[in-house]
């Protein structure tokens, strides 16, 4: 039965969806094996950054004021007065606490030194107690914390015995002092009085009750007319020379009479060992090897001349006596007379050694005219000239001298 599409709207619409829905299964029906299509990812991850958050926050400003300020109502203003006000609270605080024990170690009664009596004082043996606690006379009935310490300490440095103080508090109100006494090295003589000096080349005084236990030869060319710097020098040079002669163990220094360091170039020493013992120069170098060949040899050169005054050792194999007899102007006389004697050789030492050296009136008179110096100078200029004193000899053990002996100096 056909059907009216003219007459009735109705049924024409219907015929149009079904056709519709026809079509669409159809369509369905054959794309249904199609399989869907992939998409791909972008290239770079800058293609879609622009469509994502950023991860960097923006910073936003906000209204003055803290959250406390802003949800009280505060002011900022009020904020930094309080905040001021706690800081000069405290300050003060810590202001009149640091008074308040102040006033209590300077004024308390448990602080109060009492007496001088009861500072100990270690460490003296020349310095009595009385010397070093004579500086706190005027802190007694105050704290301790009112003595100066280090002012104290130099008061103490400055008596000449002592080379280093220390001053300490001990609680609750004690002081205690300990010193370093000087250590004597030699006595010094000082114009006409005898003085002790130290290694420094202090200058100190005897004291009375323990002079008695110090045995040290007696220095000269120590002077307190000099600076500090020469007079330590000058022990400085003792030093090593008592250091040298005790090299081997011999305590050789034990012998030492006096000693003249007034020449740095030419220590003179006396010894002990008998009734008249001559004067020995030793120059600078060399202690032990000329002290050695001037014991070798003293026995008999004290023999030949009993009235012999000095002994050069300063020229290497050479040897100047000084015999101290008075010349009689002619140059025959053996009393004024200067002998050569040839260095004797390996064989002849024992015979050369004992033998008395011969004479030679041709040579003494040429020597004798030129004596018009003064004894020390004449010893130098006649005999031997300063240029021998810096031979290539010179600094060798005198084991066989060549003599020259040089009288009515």
């Amino acid at each position: 039965m056909a059907k009216n599409t003219a007459s009735d709207g109705r049924t024409g619409l219907l015929e149009s969806e079904e056709t519709k829905h026809f079509l669409r299964s159809k369509i369905h029906a054959e794309t249904a094996d199609i399989p869907q299509p992939v998409l791909e990812e972008p290239a770079s991850q800058d293609a879609d950054r622009q469509f994502l958050r950023s991860q960097r926050r923006v910073p936003v400003r906000r209204r003055g004021g803290s959250r406390f300020a802003s949800r009280f109502g505060w002011n900022p203003r009020w904020i930094r007065v309080l905040i001021a006000v706690v800081v000069v609270a405290a300050l003060g605080a810590v202001a009149a606490l640091g008074l308040a024990v102040r006033s209590l170690l300077l004024h308390n009664r448990h602080f109060i030194l009492q007496s001088t009596e009861t500072i100990p004082v270690g460490g003296n043996r020349v310095v009595t107690d009385s010397q070093a606690l004579a500086f706190f006379a005027s802190d007694v009935g105050h704290s301790i914390f009112r003595v100066p310490l280090e002012k104290r300490q130099a008061q103490l440095e400055q008596i000449k015995w002592v080379r280093r103080a220390t001053v300490m508090r001990l609680w609750p109100n004690r002081l205690r002092v300990a010193v370093v006494e000087r250590t004597p090295v030699a006595f010094a003589r000082d114009g006409n009085t005898v003085r002790l000096v130290d290694d420094d080349g202090v200058l100190l005084d005897l004291p009375a009750a323990v002079a008695q236990h110090y045995s040290f030869p007696v220095l000269d060319g120590i002077s307190a007319a000099d600076p500090l710097s020469i007079r330590a020098a000058r022990i400085a040079m003792y030093r090593q020379f008592v250091h040298a002669l005790d090299a081997e163990g011999g305590r050789i220094s034990a012998t030492l009479s006096e000693v003249d360091l007034s020449d740095p170039e030419d220590i003179r020493a006396f010894f002990l060992g008998g009734a008249r013992q001559p004067l020995v120069h030793f120059g600078d170098v060399d202690f032990l090897a000329r002290y050695q060949a001037y014991r070798a040899h003293l026995a008999e050169w004290l023999r030949q001349y009993p009235q012999l005054r000095s002994v050069d050792m300063r020229y290497g194999r050479q040897v100047v006596l000084d015999t101290g007899a008075k010349g009689t102007g002619t140059a025959s006389s053996p009393a004024n007379s200067v002998t050569d004697a040839t260095q004797p050789s390996e064989s002849e030492t024992g015979a050369s050694e004992t033998a008395t050296p011969s004479v030679s009136p041709a040579k003494a008179a040429t020597k004798t005219k030129a004596r018009k110096p003064t004894p020390a100078t004449r010893h130098r200029a006649t005999t031997h000239p300063r240029e021998s004193r810096h031979a290539s000899g010179r600094g060798h053990t005198v084991r066989h001298p060549i003599m020259h002996v040089v009288s009515g100096m």
